[in-house]
């Protein structure tokens, strides 16, 4: 608190209320100290706390890490990673090869399936066949 009695906000409330230059107006309104702030006194400072007995520190105190064995925490289970498959690179004409001596199944169209697009492509239509 300063000298005044006062704390840091009301004395910066009067500073402010009050003008550096005094004018003919000034005279006919009321001296600053003598309005009341609007400023709130600020709370006076906590009384201190009355001793407690030994029982009841205890109850505030934090535990003693010697009192009670500390739980060592359990190891996260490792989590087991697949081998990963490696196959014996390849060349291209061995991957080829490969290819070509498979059954051969999706290699050649049908032959029902050519003579259909055949006959669907033809704009005439064979007289023998529509007997």
């Amino acid at each position: 608190m300063g000298a005044s009695g006062k704390d840091l906000y009301q004395r910066f409330e009067l500073q402010v209320r009050t003008p550096k230059k005094r004018t003919l107006l000034d005279s006919f309104l009321p001296a600053p100290e003598s309005l009341e702030s609007s400023v709130a006194p600020q709370a006076p400072p906590p009384t201190p706390m009355a001793e407690m007995s030994p029982e009841e520190m205890s109850f505030y105190r934090p535990r003693d890490r010697d009192d009670e064995p500390a739980e060592e925490p359990r190891p996260r289970p490792k989590k087991k990673v697949a081998p990963k498959k490696k196959e014996a690179a390849k060349s291209l004409q061995d991957e080829i090869a490969e290819f070509m001596s498979r059954d051969g199944a999706g290699l050649a169209p049908d032959d029902d399936l050519g003579a259909s697009i055949s006959s669907a492509l033809d704009p005439k239509p064979d007289p023998e066949k529509k007997g």
